[in-house]
């Protein structure tokens, strides 16, 4: 289940006044800068304001072109954290992109592994990441998980060729198969342009980095621009499904085309081919289109008055 922020923060605030605030906490969603201002909040909780100047504040980022956190950083963070704090009660320790530690073989996140298994009792660290499947599973057993809900009034405006991608999907003037067979071609297309742009970015990184970090970084960059796609697609049924709800009728199921969505990420993410994962969503909405538009047209329909 996704909170958002300030659920979130109440949560953390009344575990801290009762003593109960886990030792580790990684914060999961689509936007890295919102992620990371959340875990400041987090970290004013705990040491006050302006925690970013604090003594016994921590920050571990990517490094390098090629955005990896190399061990030595994490190295330098657990000895920090074995130290008693400077002021106050906590050590706070805040990882963005705490996938990019498990990149170039996971050596840096295997390093911080045994902080995170036996942590000090007076340190907090927080773990930010958009790309949870690259996480490696010893690091992310180890601490509580909070999916953070986009807010809405904050999204950041929709790049263009989203916004195109959206017109094309919602089109109409076809049959339902072939409506499926295009929307699925389309979002083929539109992540294949992803990846292009994304390669052409990197073609200048670091040629000095292992040819399977590089890889390794491409696809993680295709995987998020291809979930804020279908974020975005989820959000246009989640309007509609406002709309329907609120008029006349049943109209439909609700979120039935959001859940197939859902799924969609959860085969893509369980490693399903993408052409065929594509397709299925694809009839499957079709299918659920029908199906709300055959439940409007029962609602809508009256009987005839008989006559007397």
């Amino acid at each position: 289940m996704s909170l958002d922020s300030e659920t979130i923060l109440l949560r953390l605030r009344h575990a801290l006044a009762s003593d109960r605030l886990a030792h580790a906490y990684l914060l999961l969603g689509m936007n890295p800068s919102r992620l990371e201002a959340l875990a400041m909040r987090i970290a004013e909780l705990v040491l006050g304001p302006r925690p970013e100047i604090h003594p016994d504040f921590h920050l571990a980022r990517a490094e390098s072109r090629l955005r990896r956190i190399p061990i030595e950083r994490m190295r330098a963070l657990m000895e920090m954290l074995a130290l008693k704090p400077y002021r106050g009660r906590f050590r706070v320790a805040l990882v963005c992109d705490a996938e990019r530690m498990c990149l170039g073989g996971g050596e840096a996140a295997n390093s911080f592994l045994k902080t995170l298994e036996e942590p000090p009792p007076d340190v907090l660290i927080l773990l930010t990441s958009t790309q949870p499947q690259m996480l490696l599973p010893t690091i992310s057993s180890r601490c509580i998980p909070l999916n953070v809900r986009a807010d809405r009034a904050a999204q950041e405006p929709a790049d263009p060729r989203e916004a195109k991608f959206l017109a094309d999907w919602f089109a109409a003037g076809e049959a339902p198969l072939l409506r499926a067979f295009r929307r699925a071609a389309g979002l083929e297309t539109a992540v294949l342009e992803i990846r292009k742009e994304i390669e052409t970015e990197m073609s200048d990184t670091d040629e000095s980095e292992p040819e399977e970090i590089r890889t390794a970084l491409v696809e993680s960059a295709v995987d998020l621009r291809r979930e804020r796609l279908l974020a975005r697609l989820e959000e246009a049924y989640a309007q509609e499904t406002r709309l329907r709800e609120a008029g006349p009728g049943p109209g439909g199921i609700p979120g039935r085309e959001i859940r197939i969505l859902e799924e969609l990420l959860r085969d893509l993410r369980g490693g399903l081919d993408p052409s065929l994962a594509y397709a299925r969503a694809c009839l499957e909405i079709a299918e659920s289109t029908k199906m709300n538009e055959a439940d409007t047209k029962e609602s809508s329909w009256k009987p005839k008055k008989l006559p007397n």
